[in-house]
């Protein structure tokens, strides 16, 4: 079987990265981690180094995100010594049943492989609404593609895809303040981005862009199945989209 390259990009990932020496030791295909810093300042390089072992190598590299995560991703790519890369965020843990399917695959050039992801928020596992459909390639051989988009990226290849349905849980939301301040972020840079490419906002899209969003998540795509935090994700992602034009709005004055 072939060796696995495990690519990871950081920022302040302290707290996150405390649960990874739990499970990367039983990742027994990958024998090293690329990390992409985007110059932390808490101990987040220290506490990788930490995972180092005679059968898993830890390689760090430090280079500025400029709101561009794909340039980031791909930089590490180039870093990577196996042909085979599989990719995590810091607050994304695979399963025990996905850690022994990644042992144990035969992977095949000219596929990619997806997996499931489910968001964890508070003690509750968020399965629908904006998980629903969240199968994202984070398995492949990286000279079949590449990743594109600056925020939310994606790894584009002409490789067919396998639909593993192995999970992988994503702590992404640590508390609802912390999520809106992500949010915040996440809609400058798309803001940003559709303002260079010349999009206009305008009254319509800034009052039923939100609205469509929520009704699309909340009932089209089932997340009131996931009780209150249903809600509350639904309502962010809508929340994500009225902030997204208003901010085009605002660089369109200018």
């Amino acid at each position: 079987m072939n060796n696995i390259s495990l690519l990871l990009i950081t920022k302040n990932e302290s707290k996150n990265l405390a649960e990874w020496g739990k499970f990367l030791p039983k990742l027994s295909r990958i024998n090293e981690l690329i990390v992409v810093d985007d110059f932390s300042s808490d101990n987040t390089r220290e506490i990788l180094r930490k995972f180092s072992s005679k059968k898993l190598s830890i390689h760090v590299f430090k280079r500025n995100l400029n709101q561009n995560f794909s340039a980031q991703r791909n930089a590490g790519l180039k870093k990577c010594q196996n042909d085979w890369v599989f990719f995590l965020d810091a607050d994304e843990i695979p399963t025990p049943k996905t850690i022994n399917y990644l042992n144990n695959l035969e992977t095949r050039n000219g596929y990619n492989y997806s997996f499931k992801r489910d968001v964890l928020y508070l003690g509750h596992t968020i399965s629908h609404g904006q998980c629903l459909r969240d199968y994202s390639i984070r398995l492949f051989n990286k000279n079949e593609g590449k990743f594109v988009n600056h925020v939310h990226e994606i790894w584009q290849s002409r490789s067919a895809t396998i639909y593993t349905r192995q999970k992988l849980l994503h702590y992404s939301i640590k508390s609802l303040s912390s999520f809106l301040k992500k949010i915040n972020i996440y809609s400058t840079i798309r803001s940003q981005r559709l303002f260079q490419k010349k999009h206009h906002s305008n009254l319509f899209e800034i009052i039923f862009y939100p609205l469509f969003k929520f009704i699309n998540l909340y009932f089209l795509k089932f997340a009131f199945l996931d009780g209150v935090p249903g809600l509350i994700f639904s309502l962010s992602f809508s929340l994500n989209s009225f902030l997204v034009r208003a901010k085009l709005w605002h660089l369109q004055q200018k």
